[in-house]
């Protein structure tokens, strides 16, 4: 299973304050073409989901979920600002 870090789940909890996403959306990491991304989306009964301070922030489809089996996101500080990776 993937590890989300406590940094990384109150940096999701920000961009969804900052991006004023409804109370009942987290934010979904997906699989694509380009890579992962993210998007706001409405959680699924199927979905992994990640908590922070009581509301749902992070959500993955559980096929994405066992390919990120290991793996760790996390919050990295660059100098455009903080970026979310996986390692």
């Amino acid at each position: 299973m993937l590890t989300v870090t406590e940094d990384a789940k109150a940096h999701l909890a920000t961009l969804i304050n900052d991006n004023n996403i409804p109370e009942d959306k987290a934010i979904r990491l997906i699989a694509g073409a380009q890579g992962i991304g993210l998007a706001p989306d409405t959680p699924a009964d199927a979905d992994r989901t990640f908590d922070h301070d009581g509301r749902t922030v992070l959500c993955i489809e559980p096929h994405l979920c066992e390919k990120l089996e290991g793996r760790t996101l996390s919050v990295q500080n660059t100098e455009h600002g903080a970026q979310l990776s996986i390692a």
